[in-house]
Formats: structure tokens, sequence, C-alpha cells
């Protein structure tokens, strides 16, 4: 690594993990500007954040991105020994860990959704403030809506819980 830059190491690591760099900038978080300009050499030290980001994802060692960053010695020292600097990811699960998030984001949109439909089924609508504020024809109108909405949510809640099964599927036999 003694002629190997910053920008050299990340994308040759990104590259041999598989992803792209909008796939590396969802999975770590950070900005895929930020990731580009790290690849093309102009950002030449990265937060150390970002940096254990980069390093988890990548497969690469911490301290060899930190001192191809040129932090000190003492600063290298006190974040490598951070206990939580040790997680490893390896380059050929990182599609397993893109796609396990996809599901996490799926299944927490479907709790909300489920919630929902479960409030707006077990109250009666007439009685909500916001509703019995209303004239009867825009209370009917409303409650219709909102009906609609229940009905709607209900079909869209089963095939997303469809969906989400066949995911979780995939996952638990790639793991």
């Amino acid at each position: 690594m003694n002629n190997k830059t910053l920008a050299s190491v990340v994308k040759e690591a990104r590259e041999k993990v598989g992803i792209s760099q909008r796939e590396l900038s969802r999975i770590t978080g950070i900005d895929n500007n930020t990731i580009a300009k790290i690849e093309k050499g102009e950002r030449k030290k990265p937060n150390v954040l970002s940096l254990k980001k980069l390093s988890s994802v990548l497969n690469v060692s911490l301290e060899n991105l930190m001192e191809l960053c040129e932090y000190s010695k003492k600063e290298i020292e006190a974040t490598v020994n951070n206990s939580y600097s040790s997680i490893v990811i390896k380059p050929e699960n990182a599609p397993i860990l893109v796609l396990d998030d996809i599901v996490n984001q799926m299944q927490d949109e479907l709790y909300i959704k489920m919630v929902i439909k479960e409030l707006l089924d077990n109250c009666n609508l007439e009685e909500l403030s916001i509703i019995s504020e209303l004239d009867k024809k825009e209370q009917n109108r409303v409650i219709k809506l909102i009906k609609k909405f229940i009905k709607d949510n209900a079909k869209e809640i089963e095939s997303k819980k469809v969906s989400i099964d066949d995911l979780n599927k995939l996952l638990t036999n790639n793991k």
C-alpha cells in the first residue's frame, strides 16, 4: 500500500465488492458526491466516521485508510482501539446487506400501514374531533374516503406481506 492513495484503495475495494458508488452511498449513509470526490482524489481526509463505514463495508483496514489520509499515529491508535471498529463485513455479503436493508425498510412501512389500518378499523370515525366538526355532507364524504383508504390499504398490506416473505426466504437461503 506504499504508493497507493485513498482514492485508488476505495475505488478498487468497491469494485472488488461489486457495488456502485450509489449503492456504497446508500449502505454507508455517506453522500454520493462525497464518495465520488474520495474516489477522484478530491477529498483526501474524510472524517473518521466515514472511514469506519467505508472500512466496514469494503472490508479494508481502518488503520490503512487513516494512514492514507495522513491521520497521526495517536489518532489512529485511539480510533482503532475502539471496540465498535472491529466489525467486519465480508465483500461477498454486501449484496445481501443491501437486500436486508431494503426488506427492513419495507417491513417498517408495512407495520406503520398495519397500525393505521387497525386504528381506523377500531375507531368510530364520527367521534373523531376533526370529522365531528364538519357539516354532515362533508362528514359523509370524508368517512367514505377513509373507508376507501382502509380497503385499498388492506390490499397493499397483503401484497407487501407476500413480497417481504419472499425476500426474507431469499435472505435466509443466502445467509
